[in-house]
């Protein structure tokens, strides 16, 4: 059973002035950014008890069958804060969902497929659907699957959510939703699009 996560604020503003400074050093490379402080460390959440986070991790991997190291927590959870445009250095809260990426090719080419053979028997879409399966395709091109975009009749939509459901204020008083990308490379590729962003922004 969880314990009640004590945010923090003083704590939370010392990382983001920590993580606004390697924006700004030069010598730390977006990649390098992306390693250190999104994929590298103890989330936030479970800053109190780190084992948390490889048993959170390792069910997750089991249900999917696939390794530990294959999930990673993203967004404030993972760092404290936000990070996300419309969510810039928001802090962590109860109210904050627990994002987790899950990074398996085999994983991702199974999905694909299925949803390939799926569009391919779809003969019509409301224009709410066409606009949905755009947004999914966008994120589709860079190596991300978002099941939240999946399209609302593929029989596997539900079963996902369920999953996350059954996990969620398991570890933490938070939700769980999960993501899956194809490979490490793509995923540490959009991550540094979003620093490069933020840099080139001046944030």
């Amino acid at each position: 059973m969880w314990q009640t996560l004590i945010i923090d604020q003083s704590h939370i503003n010392q990382k983001i002035d920590i993580f606004k400074a390697a924006l700004h050093d030069n010598s730390q490379t977006e990649q390098l950014i992306v390693q250190k402080y999104i994929i590298h460390g103890t989330p936030y959440v479970f800053k109190d008890d780190e084992s948390k986070y490889f048993d959170l991790k390792h069910e997750i991997a089991t249900h999917f069958e696939e390794r530990p190291e294959c999930v990673l927590m993203v967004g404030s959870g993972k760092l404290g804060f936000s990070i996300a445009p419309s969510k810039l250095w928001n802090s962590f809260s109860e109210e904050s969902d627990i994002d987790i990426a899950i990074i398996s090719r085999e994983i991702f080419e199974k999905f694909w497929l299925e949803l390939y053979d799926f569009d391919i028997n779809l003969v019509d879409r409301t224009q709410r659907e066409q606009q949905r399966y755009e947004k999914f395709l966008k994120y589709f091109f860079k190596g991300w699957l978002r099941p939240d975009l999946f399209p609302f009749q593929y029989s596997r939509t539900n079963e996902w959510f369920q999953y996350f459901k059954s996990i969620s204020y398991k570890y933490t008083p938070q939700k769980i939703a999960g993501a899956i990308y194809y490979n490490s490379e793509l995923f540490e590729k959009y991550h540094m699009q979003n620093i490069k962003k933020m840099r080139r922004e001046d944030i």
